[in-house]
């Protein structure tokens, strides 16, 4: 079996036992050979028995939802992720040298909001921040 392709949860399984059609509903896949479902066939199935898969009806106005909350937060991540330190656009954050050779990091406000590039082009002024 390849449940991990073939099912997923709330799909519905159809197998034929002694005769008759039984169907049950997938509740967890756990693995390619086993899966969990809503409750026990009439009989134990010890023998590879064939099977046929009724697919979960799609909710996409759902799915559109959980895509577009899911971007948002990437992309808040992602913002975060590239200020880092040197965050703010009316802050100057430079790194200025101490008397034992370490650095510490100093943060002005400033009064305007600058550019990402003014920022920069600042803080290279400062010879002491090493990162510049």
């Amino acid at each position: 079996t390849k449940f991990e392709k073939e099912l997923s949860q709330g799909d519905a399984m159809v197998i034929q036992v002694n005769g008759q059609e039984e169907m049950r509903v997938v509740k967890m896949r756990l693995s390619n050979t086993s899966c969990g479902i809503s409750s026990a066939f009439s009989a134990n199935l010890s023998s590879p028995t064939p099977f046929s898969v009724i697919r979960k009806p799609r909710d996409e106005r759902r799915e559109a939802h959980m895509q577009k909350e899911k971007s948002i937060v990437s992309q808040k991540e992602a913002e975060e992720r590239a200020q880092g330190t040197f965050a703010g656009n009316n802050q100057f954050v430079f790194r200025e040298r101490t008397e034992h050779g370490s650095y510490r990091i100093q943060k002005v406000e400033l009064d305007q909001t600058l550019s990402r590039g003014e920022l920069l082009s600042m803080r290279s002024k400062k010879t002491s921040d090493k990162y510049c």
